[in-house]
This record gives structure tokens, C-alpha cells and sequence, in this order.
């Protein structure tokens, strides 16, 4: 406990929210243990090796790399991803797009799903983890995020998953698919500098940033959709809380929706767009 509480001090004196917190996650990734048996134990000594190894850490954490980066890992629904410099930390918001996608498709099962800009592929793994959709394809524009989606697919026992390399939709040219989902970048590049030093000074700018006040890949991405989503299929967007409104805006200048729908976050902030395919299209998206 005397270990936990100074580090708890020089985290937080180093602007690290939760210090507490971050010291017992720490402490009890290096004795392999739960952080309530942090407190079971509270009088147990720390040998050299471990306090060592526990102190290698705290550096890291104190120099405000990203706590799931000092452990390796970062949860997403039921899986335990390995996470590293190469892919954006998952988020719980991106975990609650699917709650959402679930509750307006009433939990339909999806024949082949999509995830554009998969980075440590969590959304692609938990749709085929969860038996959301029988065919679950994802790409990256990163070969670096790739080659960490295949090891957390291999890691996870997920199989199935096709993966390919490429800018947005382009990898799968030919391809139609009746549910497409996506985190995509959306900061403006403002926006990212003012960031928490764990996000601008760690995380993948290519995974964040976007051109034009942060709508360049999200405008792409939805001009690009034509050939690609069936009729009655699902378009889904994680969206900065300042973008639902003009993307919800770019999607119904998109020919072919019946629906779009503006959905909050858990904390009542708007923050994905949903669109529906015309489920009797012949014309403009889903045609070919």
C-alpha cells in the first residue's frame, strides 16, 4: 500500500488523471494479479525484481504514455485486445456504437459486414465475435494496424476475418455488403493538438486526424458507398459530437437512404449517424 500511495503522488504530480487508480492497474498487472487483491495483500513485500519491473512502468505511465499501452492491452466488449503504438486505443464509445447498431436493426444478423479503418480490428472482431454477421471483412490504409488486427484475431481464436490493406472502400471493389461500419478519423488537426498529451504525443495521427475541419475521410467514405451497400443494408459512423448533424446532412444528399438516424453516446452526446439502404433501390447506391 505504501508503493501504491507514492506512486499515486507522482503520477497525479505528473498530470495523470486517476493516479490511483493507475498505480494499482500497474501494480497488479506486474504481480499478475486483480487489483482487489491489491488490498487482500495490502502488507505484502515487493522483491527487487518486481518493484524493478513495477518502476519501468510508472516511468512510462508518468511520461503520459496511455495506460493500455503500458499494459499491452485494452478490453472491447468480450475481447482483450493487444494494443500497441501501431492502432488507436478502443474506446467505449466505439463499444456502445454496436449496442446501438444491435438495438435499431433489432439484433438482425448480418449475411457480410464491413469495417472501414478496422486499426486493432476491434469492431470487425467483435461482429464476428458476437455472431452479429456471418462474413466479416475489414480494411486499414495502415499496414502497421493490419498486421495488429491479424495478431488479436489469431489472439481472440476469431477466424474468418478478411483483412486487406487499402484507403477506405477501395479494397473490396466489387464487393456488396449489407452492413458497413466505421470509426474514422474526425479531429481537426487543431482539435487533436488540444488533446491530453496521451492522445496527440502517442497515438496514431492517421488514426485521429481528417482534412476539412475533420469531415475529409467521413465525406469520402460516404461519396465512395455507391456499389457497396445492398438494398435494406446499414451504414453506421462514429462521429465527433460537433459532426452528427452535417454528416446526418451528407447522408441524405446520398441517394438511396429511406433512413438516417442521429443517435447519442452514453453521455447524451450525439455522436452516430446511421443511414438505411432503400430496401427497393435500383437506382444510385446498391445498384450494381
Amino acid at each position: 500500500m505504501e508503493v501504491i500511495r507514492v506512486s499515486a503522488d507522482y503520477l497525479t504530480a505528473k498530470g495523470v488523471d486517476d493516479g490511483r487508480l493507475n498505480a494499482e492497474q500497474l501494480l497488479a498487472h506486474v504481480l499478475r494479479t486483480e487489483r482487489l487483491q491489491l488490498y487482500l495483500h495490502f502488507d505484502r513485500p515487493l522483491d527487487e525484481e518486481e518493484l524493478a519491473r513495477y518502476k519501468q512502468l510508472l516511468r512510462r505511465r508518468a511520461a503520459r504514455e496511455p495506460l493500455q499501452y503500458v499494459l499491452g492491452t485494452a478490453q472491447f466488449r468480450t475481447l482483450e485486445l493487444q494494443v500497441d503504438h501501431r492502432v488507436a486505443i478502443p474506446r467505449p464509445e466505439t463499444e456502445y456504437m454496436i449496442d446501438v447498431l444491435l438495438r435499431i436493426t433489432g439484433r438482425r444478423r448480418f449475411d457480410a459486414a464491413l469495417d472501414v479503418g478496422t486499426g486493432s480490428g476491434a469492431i470487425a472482431l467483435a461482429l464476428a465475435a458476437e455472431g452479429i454477421a456471418r462474413s466479416v471483412f475489414a480494411t486499414d490504409v495502415s499496414t502497421a494496424a493490419l498486421d495488429a488486427a491479424r495478431q488479436n484475431a489469431i489472439a481472440a481464436g476469431v477466424d474468418g476475418v478478411e483483412f486487406r490493406g487499402g484507403h477506405l472502400l477501395g479494397p473490396f471493389e466489387g464487393r456488396t455488403f449489407d452492413l458497413v461500419l466505421s470509426n474514422p478519423p474526425y479531429l481537426a488537426e487543431a482539435d487533436w493538438l488540444a488533446t491530453e498529451p496521451e492522445i496527440h504525443e502517442w497515438e496514431p495521427r492517421l488514426a485521429m486526424v481528417a482534412t476539412e475541419s475533420g469531415l475529409g475521410v467521413i465525406r469520402s467514405l460516404i461519396d465512395g458507398l455507391d456499389g457497396f451497400l445492398r438494398p435494406g443494408g446499414w451504414i453506421g459512423l462514429e462521429v465527433g459530437c460537433e459532426q452528427a448533424t452535417p454528416v446526418a446532412a451528407l447522408m441524405e444528399a446520398c441517394p438511396g437512404f429511406e433512413v438516417v438516424q442521429v443517435h447519442d453516446d452514453l453521455a447524451g452526446r450525439p455522436r452516430y449517424v446511421f443511414a438505411r439502404q432503400f430496401a427497393g433501390a435500383r437506382n444510385g447506391i446498391g445498384d450494381r
